[in-house]
């Protein structure tokens, strides 16, 4: 393979297609990167920062930081039929996660209610 200089990054690069995170802006990068990093580590430890009980009821989706209001969001998708049971832990899963992470990184959950297909009967 041929090296090829390339005038928008400082330094070279093989000649072919690159991938996405290679063409952000530096600054930008490192932003995702970080918080991609953390979101997965709470995804990887979910049972051992809630339990065995809100493990097998919920589980995050997503995460949303809201620059102007200093809002930290975590998106919880909740089986249809516990979300009073996450409603009454909410405080008590914000700070399992901030403790587990060692800082503030979430301030608000959001409850999103899913139907959990895999336990379904059909009744016909």
């Amino acid at each position: 393979m041929r090296f090829k200089y390339n005038s928008r990054q400082k330094k070279k690069s093989i000649q072919g297609l690159r991938s996405f995170k290679d063409t952000l802006p530096k600054n930008i990068r490192e932003k995702i990167l970080n918080k991609a990093d953390i979101y997965s580590k709470i995804i990887d430890n979910w049972k051992k920062i809630v339990g065995n009980d809100l493990f097998s009821t919920c589980i995050p989706k997503s995460f949303k930081d809201f620059k102007n209001s200093k809002t930290k969001q975590l998106n919880l998708m909740v089986k249809k039929g516990f979300e009073v049971d996450v409603e009454y832990s909410r405080n008590i899963i914000i700070d399992k996660i901030n403790d587990f992470l060692g800082y503030e990184f979430v301030n608000k959950i959001k409850l999103i209610p899913y139907k959990d297909k895999k336990n379904e009967k059909n009744n016909f």
